[in-house]
């Protein structure tokens, strides 16, 4: 989860203020869809009466709650909204691509399609012109208590919502339906659900390749190629945050749990389908150091290690070099996705309550390993799942703690805007974020 270091904040908040956020965290996990930021801040407003004030110089650790330890005995709050959007990728060799660009320009012939065959080697459905666009939409609101100065418990809920855009099409093709097809009957040399162009066969154009995909008839039983959009919650995380060693200078916070998989798995049926969260319960760690440099500079150093559990999922299983797996290959087997390693590196400087930073980030996961039950080849589903990316990231963050204890703010509050970029990687999409994070302490 995300750290904070030298929280030193007493008398923020009484008991009548907690009931009131925790029937807005209720109402939340019940809608997901409900404006979360209305929530924090009707919540708020109710504490405000109650705050009373306590202030004394931090260190921009705390001060810009660079790690989320909740001040003893109350409680930390923070709200982080992110968006982001791609069209191209980084491949397995590290080459940046057009995302979904297999699809594209795409021959359907008999080497996707081997129905096709009998009509020689020249058969084909149409060449494909396919693009598309994600634009994605995530929050995460994280939720510690501060058990000890130096020990808070807490959760993260992780919410959002995927959008793509598909513009799809198929023009040309020598093969279409036949349109004395009798799917009631076996298939066979005079009842072939395909003929060639001619007379009453049509090419079959987009809405027929459409149809070949998603009518049970033909085999694959996929939905259609178009716009989706998946919204709900991600996978939350319990754990805790222990600061195991402090001075005036440096801090070393050590931070485990468990990331529970309870996000909808990734739907075989739909090859646009984007899920908020792996499904995957994962054993999560964490450590960060903090340093103040001198002259308002300081260093944060991050080392975040997810091992992700074993479980089971329903796949559909290509054979080796198959672009479209048919309904038939739908299988349950069993998951291991690949662990993986975080690391950030970051610089900050402090001028009065504002602080800039720069930060450089990498991410690395290993491969993921399928078995199934009765020996089918899964190697086609392991196939590119070695991912690594390298990111920076350029922030800056006000803090409100001073003016809070002042009385010139209603409540302390530190806000946070960022943008990440993946300016290098494996397996993985070229992707700019945003964000935009709010903290509070009551």
């Amino acid at each position: 989860m995300p750290l904070c270091t030298h929280s030193r904040h007493a008398g923020w908040i009484d008991y009548p203020c907690s009931k009131v956020l925790a029937c807005h965290l209720l109402v939340f996990a019940m809608n997901p869809k409900l404006i979360l930021p209305r929530c924090l801040f009707v919540s708020l407003l109710f504490c405000l009466p109650q705050v009373t004030l306590a202030g004394d110089e931090l260190p921009s650790a705390s001060s810009h709650a660079l790690v989320f330890m909740a001040p003893v005995d109350r409680w930390a709050v923070r709200l982080e909204l992110r968006g982001n959007g791609w069209k191209q990728k980084y491949n397995d060799d590290g080459e940046r691509v057009a995302f979904g660009g297999e699809f594209d320009q795409l021959a359907l012939d008999s080497n996707l399609f081997p129905a096709l065959g009998p009509f020689g080697a020249g058969a084909s459905l149409g060449m494909t012109a396919f693009d598309a666009r994600v634009s994605n939409s995530y929050g995460e609101l994280d939720i510690g208590f501060g058990v000890t100065a130096d020990l808070t418990v807490g959760a993260l809920i992780p919410f959002g919502r995927s959008s793509a855009r598909v513009n799809f099409a198929v023009d040309g093709g020598n093969v279409g339906f036949n349109p004395a097809f009798d799917p009631s009957q076996p298939v066979s040399g005079s009842n072939y659900p395909f003929a060639p162009v001619g007379g009453a066969v049509a090419p079959m154009g987009t809405e027929g390749v459409q149809q070949l995909l998603t009518d049970p008839v033909f085999g694959y039983g996929y939905e259609r190629i178009e716009d989706t959009r998946r919204s709900g919650l991600g996978d939350p995380t319990v754990g805790g945050l222990w600061r195991f060693y402090k001075s005036d200078k440096e801090s070393l916070v050590l931070g485990l749990g468990v990331r529970f998989g309870i996000a909808r798995k990734d739907d075989p049926d739909n090859l646009l389908d984007f899920p908020i969260g792996d499904g995957s319960t994962d054993l999560r760690g964490q450590l960060e150091y903090f340093r103040d440099l001198g002259n308002g500079f300081d260093l944060r150093l991050l080392l975040d290690r997810k091992i992700q559990l074993a479980d089971r999922i329903t796949v559909r299983i290509p054979a080796p070099g198959q672009l479209l797996a048919p309904a038939s290959s739908k299988e349950r087997v069993a998951r291991d996705l690949g662990d993986f390693w975080e690391y950030d590196v970051e610089v900050g400087k402090s001028l009065g309550d504002w602080r800039g930073s720069l930060t450089w980030h990498r991410y690395d996961k290993q491969a993921d390993r399928y078995t199934s039950d009765v020996g089918t080849d899964t190697s086609a589903l392991e196939a590119n799942t070695r991912v690594y990316a390298n990111q920076w990231r350029a922030a800056i963050s006000w803090s409100g703690i001073h003016a809070w204890s002042e009385k010139r703010l209603p409540l302390p509050l530190i806000v946070r805007l960022e943008t990440q970029r993946t300016y290098q990687g494996r397996n993985f999409v070229d992707v700019r974020d945003y964000y935009v994070r709010l903290t509070s302490f009551f």
